[in-house]
């Protein structure tokens, strides 16, 4: 086993990581909004996704984008609309807030509904088979053995757990979650137009 190929595997992925995206934005957000527990299940989520799109891609998904375009603008233009949905949500809440200073905390989201919110996040982005596919094959190499694969997607896997756990228990301190409500109205706004951008951006892609 090739340890330099892996530790290319990890670095990819923790730059991916940590760059700001929708996945780091829903938790962020749910964990000022909404509890710890929430936000962590929506980490959970966004792994679950990460986790479906890296096993596709060891499976050969980009093969199947090649051969049927069509597939994956299916699932971009979905993923599109989605953020775009999740968007237009956080604009409309910031919009019931009102102006009041003694704003009180958001009712905690269901278990299944925060997990379910980080799965579609991240699922709706089909570049995500794309960079695990690039990934697979320029630093593994189309030859590799299984057990190099299985390795690769455990490291994956375990860095966007730890990430995500990182983000959620960050995010939802006492101090962050108090500064959020003094400002609520204006983060779910910022929030919102984020989202609304990745997915216009998704909608708007070529690739």
């Amino acid at each position: 086993m090739d340890l330099k190929v892996l530790l290319a595997v990890a670095a990819l992925h923790v730059v991916v990581l940590v760059v700001p995206g929708p996945d780091v934005l829903l938790v962020s957000q749910t964990a000022l909004a909404r509890t710890r527990r929430a936000a962590l299940l929506a980490g959970l989520g966004v792994v679950l996704g990460i986790s479906v799109w890296a096993a596709l891609a060891l499976l050969g998904i980009g093969l199947l984008f090649e051969a049927f375009p069509w597939v994956h603008g299916v699932i971009k233009v979905g993923g599109g609309l989605y953020l775009l949905w999740m968007g237009f949500g956080l604009w409309r809440s910031s919009l019931d807030h009102g102006d009041s200073a003694h704003v009180t905390p958001s009712a905690p989201v269901g278990d299944l509904q925060a997990l379910r919110a980080g799965f579609l996040t991240n699922i709706a982005n089909p570049k995500a088979a794309v960079f695990f596919g690039s990934v697979f094959s320029g630093v593994l190499g189309a030859h590799a053995d299984a057990s190099m694969k299985v390795a690769a997607f455990a490291i994956i896997v375990g860095l966007s757990v730890t990430w995500f756990v990182l983000v959620a228990t960050g995010m939802s301190t006492a101090r962050m979650q108090r500064a959020y409500l003094r400002a609520r109205r204006g983060v779910d706004r910022v929030a919102g137009s984020l989202m609304l951008g990745f997915g216009g951006l998704l909608l708007a892609s070529r690739e």
